[in-house]
């Protein structure tokens, strides 16, 4: 292992394991066990759920560097699910998100593949998991016109703005999908106060593997086009069943829910959080996302803040575990 990579992955970790014990100290321990005593059983399919979630992560990122190289041979599946489930922990740990996680994979991952190749199937997986989410969110508003026919002024607003967004970024997405963006990215930062002159000596050394790292992207939809639906896919079926876990809370509770209704609550509690996004957690965001969905479905509140609460103990759950296979050799 380089000096370097072992350097990083320490610190993950210790960073990652001081940002838990922070989060488990303001969630609360009496909160967490009085919660875990009234869901009882019902944490065993909820936390165990989370394993097909992360195999379908895995599945993605698998597809997108299985092409055929060389290099794919290097990075074996189980390897890849345990960087997965350990980037989501960092990910979940740290403000702004993709800042922790994503990097911490291209890290791990160059060194069987190289840097551009790295690169470049982290970006693509990072895309298809947010196109996942704007193809959710998009696919959830006649949900909500089926369960709520007669909505707000301001509601309709949210809705307009959202699908336009939504529209937006997909279309955006596509043109990254075809031609790449990282070297016109990289050339459009030259002229940023700041960072330009850094940015220019990036862009003036590396304009070849900036290329290399487009084409990398571009290829998988040109063509490899069976791989990109089947990524993508499997991204949309990771985010569609992650709607199972409200509706184990809420059976859980003896107050259940139709699929219908989990994917709504995850829906909107997903975008508000995602507007906190710079917060680790969305300390408060998602508590708030419960209580205005289940606001717009006429369920008690409470029920939100129940739902929220088993939500942070399977993360704090599964975020020392990936905090744990940091630790794990991979060489």
């Amino acid at each position: 292992m380089h000096k370097k990579t072992k350097i990083l992955r320490n610190l993950f970790f210790l960073l990652g394991g001081l940002a838990l014990g922070v989060l488990i100290y303001k969630t609360g321990v009496n909160n967490i066990l009085d919660n875990i005593k009234q869901t009882g059983w019902w944490f065993a399919p909820i936390i165990g759920m989370w394993v097909i979630v992360y195999l379908a992560n895995t599945c993605s990122i698998y597809i997108i560097l299985n092409d055929g190289g060389q290099e794919a041979k290097q990075v074996g599946f189980l390897r890849l699910f345990q960087l997965i489930v350990s980037s989501f922990a960092i990910t979940y740990i740290t403000p702004l998100g993709m800042i922790g996680g994503e990097p911490y994979k291209v890290i791990e991952l160059k060194r069987s593949v190289g840097i551009q190749k790295a690169t470049s199937a982290v970006l693509l997986s990072t895309m298809m998991r947010l196109v996942s989410h704007f193809i959710f969110w998009m696919g959830s508003i006649p949900l909500l016109l089926f369960f709520v026919p007669v909505l707000s002024g301001l509601m309709e607003w949210v809705i307009t703005l959202v699908s336009l967004i939504s529209v937006l970024f997909l279309f955006w997405a596509f043109r990254v999908y075809t031609k790449g963006g990282v070297e016109r990215t990289i050339r459009k930062s030259v002229g940023l106060p700041f960072m330009g002159r850094r940015a220019r000596a990036f862009y003036r050394h590396n304009r070849e593997k900036l290329h290399q790292m487009d084409d990398l992207i571009a290829d998988l939809y040109r063509n490899r086009k069976k791989d990109f639906v089947l990524s993508l896919g499997l991204e949309l079926f990771a985010r569609f069943f992650m709607c199972v876990e409200v509706i184990l809370i809420m059976q859980a509770i003896g107050s259940p829910v139709s699929f219908g209704q989990g994917v709504l609550i995850e829906s909107i509690q997903s975008l508000v959080s995602n507007l906190f996004f710079f917060m680790p957690m969305q300390m408060g965001a998602r508590e708030g996302g419960f209580v205005i969905v289940y606001g717009i479905l006429s369920l008690p509140a409470a029920y939100g803040v129940f739902v929220s609460l088993c939500k942070r103990i399977r993360e704090l759950f599964w975020t020392m575990v990936g905090l744990l296979l940091i630790r794990i050799k991979r060489d």
